[in-house]
């Protein structure tokens, strides 16, 4: 009885917000106003007995006044708490607010909040209905997105295919990773197991990242710090692998960029090359590393580093004042919003003296069997020109007197022709 007249009293102000608002602006139009209103959790992942908040959300308006409907699932989620002139009913919770100050306090962002308990393991859904109006009395055109709770781990295909495949070597020692596999495409560069920064750029819609690994030692442990609650801009996914005789630790990072705009975020080159050097392998913007090797007079590299974006900016360090042996060139990329980044490292061997004259010796070698094998190819050529010519003019002798006995015989027919025709004429 005292829970009917609750959702009596519920109703009640209802209406009466309506007929506020009717009051307040009695000439009202619809669908003036468009905005996003949407369900959020402060985790997407939570475990059995432990607490959760669900707040509704707002974007591109201002509310003024709203009755909202969530429906969770009762069986997964349990109930505590919200604002006042709330009410539960079943499975539906029902909440009313308005501002007292007659559209001076209007709302954006944060609405309200929830505090729900998890009851079971598996996927809970949160869906949300309702009506909102600004600070006029107008009521907003609204797009109501849920949300959806993971309560527990629940194994994946990914996860599982990951499980299949073990690392082979079990020296003890070993703290490098065999795979990095992520839910997401983009990862910069391809995986190796010498590389330990990466990249990737996402949407912002995206909370977190899915991120499983395997170790060369099945028996080393690995951990990862930061895929979680990912933030707009710059999040740094830090992994760490620990061998299994905890002698060695070895970091991955992976730097995600959390944008609405991708293109501001790239950090991709359209070219990357050397003057009068080769790089290995060819560029490619799946690849950050790269070697190259320069002649021992080579003090100064010319590089030419152009950007897929032309407001992006590149640094170049390391091609002056080369030594002979291993230098190290980095060519560093910021993209358009200023704290995309993006590191490609060049390893460039600079031939000493002794290596410069065998190296030379060695292009002088080829240039000469170039060149051996074009002179054979061009009397090879002539040699071919030469018989075809010497056909050619054997043919002339058989086919001029062939024409020739030809036109003789036909012409000395035509001519008994004739005197035959003449005496028959007579």
């Amino acid at each position: 009885m005292q829970k009917n007249k609750k959702i009596y009293i519920i109703l009640i102000i209802y209406l009466l917000i309506k007929i506020l608002i009717i009051s307040i602006i009695p000439t009202t139009s619809y669908g003036i106003a468009i905005g996003k209103v949407y369900l959020e959790a402060n985790k997407n992942t939570i475990e059995k007995e432990e607490t959760i908040e669900i707040t509704i959300n707002m974007e591109n308006s201002k509310t003024a006044a709203y009755n909202a409907n969530i429906y969770f699932d009762e069986t997964k989620l349990e109930y505590i708490s919200g604002p006042e002139n709330t009410n539960i009913i079943g499975n539906q919770i029902i909440t009313l607010w308005y501002d007292e100050q007659g559209g001076v306090g209007a709302k954006e962002g944060e609405l309200s909040k929830f505090v729900f308990k998890a009851k079971e393991e598996g996927i809970a859904n949160l869906t949300i209905t309702g009506e909102f109006y600004n600070e006029s009395g107008q009521l907003i055109e609204t797009e109501l997105q849920g949300t959806q709770i993971q309560i527990g781990k629940e194994e994946t295909n990914f996860a599982k295919e990951t499980k299949q495949e073990k690392g082979t070597n079990e020296e003890k020692s070993n703290a490098k990773l065999q795979t990095i596999r992520i839910n997401q495409e983009g990862l910069t560069p391809i995986f190796d197991s010498e590389t330990y920064n990466y990249y990737l750029t996402v949407t912002d819609d995206i909370k977190e990242i899915e991120i499983l690994l395997v170790t060369q030692n099945p028996n080393a442990t690995a951990s990862i710090i930061g895929n979680t609650n990912l933030k707009e801009g710059v999040n740094t996914i830090q992994i760490q692998v620990i061998s299994e005789d905890k002698s060695n630790v070895q970091n991955y990072n992976i730097e995600v960029t959390k944008t609405k705009n991708l293109e501001l975020a790239n950090t991709n080159l359209e070219i990357l090359a050397i003057e009068n050097t080769l790089l290995n392998p060819v560029y490619d913007n799946l690849v950050t590393k790269y070697n190259a090797e320069i002649s021992n007079e080579t003090n100064a590299l010319n590089i030419l580093a152009i950007p897929e974006n032309e407001k992006a900016t590149v640094q170049i360090s390391g091609k002056d004042n080369l030594v002979e042996g291993n230098n190290t060139v980095l060519v560093d990329i910021t993209a358009e919003n200023g704290f995309t980044k993006k590191q490609i490292e060049v390893k460039v061997y600079k031939r000493n003296e002794e290596e410069e004259k065998q190296y030379q010796e060695k292009q002088s070698q080829m240039q000469d069997k170039i060149e051996e094998g074009y002179q054979i190819e061009k009397l090879s050529t002539e040699s071919e020109k030469d018989i075809e010519e010497q056909n050619n003019k054997i043919r002339m002798k058989i086919i001029i007197p062939l024409i020739i006995g030809i036109i003789g015989t036909s012409a000395i027919a035509i001519i008994i022709y004739f005197k035959r025709a003449r005496i028959k004429k007579n």
